[in-house]
Parts: C-alpha cells; structure tokens; sequence
C-alpha cells in the first residue's frame, strides 16, 4: 500500500478527522449572527423546538392513557376469569354434594331393604 499523497487528504488532518463540516458550520453560524433578521430566526427556531416538545409531551401522555387503558382491560379480564372459575367451582361443588346424597339417600334404603329382608 502506498503512502498517502498529502494533496489526495482534501483537508483532512492526520487523525483523518474532516473539519470542512465544522468550519461550513461556523461560517453559517457568524453568518447569521450578522443578519438583522438573527433573533427573529433564533425565536422562531425556539418556537419549533417548544412545538415540538409539546407534540412529544401530548404523544407521551396518549401513550400512557393506552396503557393505563390496556391494564384496566387486563384486570378486568382476570376479574371476569376469575368470577368464572369460580363460578365453575362452586357448581362442581353442588353437584358432587347432591350426588354424594344421592348415593347417601341410596345407601339408606338399601340397609332399611336389607333389614326389613333380614326380619322377614
């Protein structure tokens, strides 16, 4: 690889750091401190950049209103799941006490049958 021919760097210093960019930034910048028209662009520029924070703000506050809306609806959808199982437990629940009777009730007039075999 050949040595770089210092008239190929375009302004770039040994680091290879480019300040063309800083130096358009600084003409730009001395250039509108010198327009007449400078703190009318400077108010207008602050005006855009409140706008925007304003916007950002609105959005943020939209975000957190969705979801705050999001867990409300989560909740309540485990309250409902909740209800339901629940609902679902206390009728297993019956249903195993009326046939846990049942076979009682059926137990009870087998032995009053058998006794009443037993005496005959």
């Amino acid at each position: 690889m050949a040595p770089e021919n210092p008239s190929s760097r375009k302004g770039k210093s040994v680091t290879g750091f480019d300040p063309e960019g800083l130096e358009r930034a600084a003409k730009a910048a001395r250039e509108l401190d010198a327009s007449r028209n400078a703190t009318s662009a400077i108010e207008l520029i602050k005006t855009q950049e409140a706008t925007k924070q304003h916007e950002a703000a609105a959005k943020r506050s939209e975000m957190e209103a969705y979801s705050q809306q999001l867990r409300q609806q989560n909740i309540q959808a485990e309250a409902d799941e909740a209800r339901k199982t629940l609902e679902a437990q206390t009728q297993h629940e019956r249903h195993r006490s009326e046939y846990k009777d049942e076979l009682e009730r059926k137990r009870q007039v087998d032995m009053l049958n058998a006794q009443k075999y037993m005496q005959e």
